[in-house]
């Protein structure tokens, strides 16, 4: 599983969202909380966001099975994120 720790911002960003919305700002939604993004790479990006390993692998192996809409091209990956520290 790929690990995202950082992408090209300066800032410390404090949820998985906010970073995932920087990292991609042209996604068409990001939805969900929690270390684990779904990302469907399809006709236009869409990432949800789970709080445990289990429930981002279940929505990974729906939409590989049931595909992830009518332009679905099958490209979907699932990444940890990791947050740096604030203090």
């Amino acid at each position: 599983m790929k690990t995202y720790r950082n992408h090209r911002c300066s800032r410390k960003h404090r949820t998985t969202k906010t970073f995932m919305q920087c990292a991609y700002p042209r996604a068409e939604w990001v939805v969900g909380e929690g270390k684990y993004a779904v990302l469907a790479w399809c006709s236009v990006l869409t990432v949800t966001l789970w709080s445990n390993r289990e429930a981002a692998f279940a929505a990974l192996a729906e939409i590989d099975n049931l595909a992830c809409g009518g332009r679905c091209t099958r490209r979907h990956d699932i990444v940890r994120i990791e947050l740096e520290e604030t203090s």
